[in-house]
């Protein structure tokens, strides 16, 4: 825990860390809070597939112009403007009943504005802290995210089941610009120059290890649609009962995290991870209707993740050059948005076919993808820089401001 304390000892890390934090936090709540809504509203878990999915696909068609515009007009322009629009866009859905082709419309409007707060703050932590630093510092950003998972689904089912269902949604949206003002309020975001990209949109994805990144991220991410929109499914009756379910998966991140970011990465580190949450998702089907089970699957499952999404963030920073890496970020983002949403349409139909408890088998057959793709990609993962040695290299803080 030592290396953690000295990371958050530099100045800047703990404010922009745990701002864009509570800006993401929203990211935690939409999608059971969009699965109780749309149920409630229209008695369809079809339907509300379908609008997480359209939301998600939003988030992934947008993420690297995003990006790329962060360096256009200024990360404070692009942020308020995603932010405001995407709330309001929720919002709507919420309060308003529309015709379901309306609601789905909306949802990818509210993904297409979602604020990139991620490829903000993961272009601006390299300016904070040296190069050996990177990775610990990416992974503590992956870890600290369970935050949202675990109190996110919590959050949306309490609010749901307490209040009502539109409550939950308007929260979100609340939440969601608060936290980007907080996140806009750090100077050492305003400050940090994000350069222009070098070639068109895309032509980043000529480099392999960014290709392999966004597919492994599509994979990843998607495995996590069967176990979000299936428990919910198994438990429909009990929703509180669900999010608490969901949220042990995050525990097993956040536990994950905390000890493998510590660890020098290596070549194999990604097979290593996407192996235990194969093998977690595998074993929910023993007794896929057990809240206890679940739980204890999910966190061995959990294990693998927040370590191999700060991998996969180090990896990129590592590869890339400044003005690459935001639409990089984006198009990281967009694997992984895309993979939810098709994993999240494909589970809803599930239920509405076949079975909740089916549903799980779309974790594990993605989970085991994510492992292929890992292993067949050894050969083209970078060596990250050591941590656990002492730092030669001190950061480059960006001096010309974003937002001029």
């Amino acid at each position: 825990m030592k290396n953690y304390w000295r990371l958050l000892n530099h100045a800047g890390v703990a404010r922009v860390l745990f701002s864009q934090l509570l800006a993401r936090f929203p990211y935690g709540m939409v999608s059971i809070a969009f699965v109780i809504q749309i149920q409630h509203s229209y008695h369809s878990y079809a339907l509300a597939g379908l609008v997480i999915g359209a939301e998600t696909v939003g988030v992934g068609i947008s993420g690297p112009v995003l990006g790329r515009w962060l360096s256009r007009f200024g990360v404070r322009r692009v942020l308020l403007t995603c932010a405001l629009t995407s709330a309001a866009s929720i919002i709507v859905i919420a309060f308003v009943h529309l015709p379901p082709i309306a609601v789905v419309v909306l949802a990818a409007v509210a993904g297409l504005l979602s604020p990139p707060i991620q490829a903000a703050a993961r272009t601006t932590y390299p300016t904070l802290i040296a190069e050996e630093q990177h990775t610990l510092l990416f992974g503590l950003d992956a870890t600290l995210q369970e935050i949202i998972w675990i109190f996110g689904p919590i959050v949306a089912t309490l609010i749901a089941s307490q209040i009502s269902p539109e409550i939950a949604t308007l929260t979100l949206s609340v939440i969601l610009v608060l936290g980007v003002f907080w996140f806009l309020s750090n100077p050492e975001v305003t400050r940090t120059r994000f350069d222009r990209p070098s070639g068109k949109l895309g032509r980043v994805l000529k480099n392999p290890v960014v290709l392999a990144s966004a597919v492994m991220g599509f994979l990843l991410v998607g495995s996590f649609a069967g176990v979000e929109v299936g428990i919910v499914g198994v438990f429909t009756h009990d929703r509180a009962m669900a999010g608490l379910v969901i949220s042990t998966f995050s525990i097993g991140s956040i536990v994950g995290g905390l000890i493998f970011s510590q660890i020098n990465q290596t070549k194999k580190s990604f097979a290593v991870y996407a192996a235990i949450l194969t093998v977690g998702f595998a074993l929910t089907m023993v007794a896929p209707t057990s809240a206890v089970w679940l739980s204890i699957c999910l966190i061995i499952a959990g294990l693998g993740v927040a370590p191999f999404l700060g991998m996969l963030a180090a990896v990129i920073s590592f590869s890339l050059s400044r003005g690459e890496t935001s639409e990089a970020f984006g198009w990281v983002n967009t694997g992984q948005m895309v993979g939810y949403s098709l994993a999240a349409a494909l589970t809803g139909v599930m239920i509405d076919v076949i079975s909740a408890p089916a549903a799980l088998l779309v974790s594990v057959g993605f989970a085991f993808a994510t492992f292929s793709v890992a292993v067949a990609t050894i050969a083209i993962t970078p060596q990250l820089p050591g941590h656990n040695k002492k730092v030669s290299k001190q950061p480059q803080p960006a001096t010309e401001s974003s937002t001029k």
